[in-house]
């Protein structure tokens, strides 16, 4: 079992223009509701995450679920029970460092646990709130929510 930042062995890095490129992605995601496989929350987060470094966490598995069922049995066949499980499991394999929440900065990846669970989101821009997919559009959470987080 990986446990949380465990080994590093694939460095992602930033373009230079990264902020502008996160808030166009957000721009084009802040009224799409969510949609298993499309705009989800891990999906949401990887779909940042490739926009700003180039880099996409979600290969194994983009394209491969389109309902809340076939996500879990993509989380269980990764070898992991919970979303958060999943974070952790690909933050080892591209090298990105765990931090606790309140130290995650703009673009960073956060773990929430929310009224359905556990979700992944995206530091704002402005540094203070999550952005993540909610049921009809982008939802902002107070960054004192996070669980744990993954720098960028």
């Amino acid at each position: 079992m990986i446990t949380p930042c465990a080994i590093k062995r694939h460095m992602v890095k930033r373009y230079d223009n990264w902020p502008a490129l996160l808030d166009a992605f957000v721009a084009s995601r802040r009224e799409m509701p969510f949609a298993w496989g499309v705009n989800d929350c891990c999906l949401f987060a990887c779909d940042a995450v490739l926009a700003m470094t180039g880099e996409d966490l979600a290969e194994t598995f983009r394209g491969r679920y389109s309902s809340a069922r076939e996500a879990k049995r993509m989380l269980q066949e990764a070898g992991a029970e919970t979303v958060g499980e999943l974070a952790d499991m690909i933050a080892a394999d591209f090298g990105l460092h765990c931090i606790p929440p309140l130290f995650a900065q703009r673009g960073d990846v956060v773990l929430l646990d929310r009224e359905h669970g556990e979700s992944l989101g995206i530091v704002s821009l402005h540094g203070v709130d999550i952005w993540a997919p909610a049921e009809e559009r982008l939802a902002e959470v107070p960054l004192r929510e996070g669980e744990r987080a993954w720098r960028i």
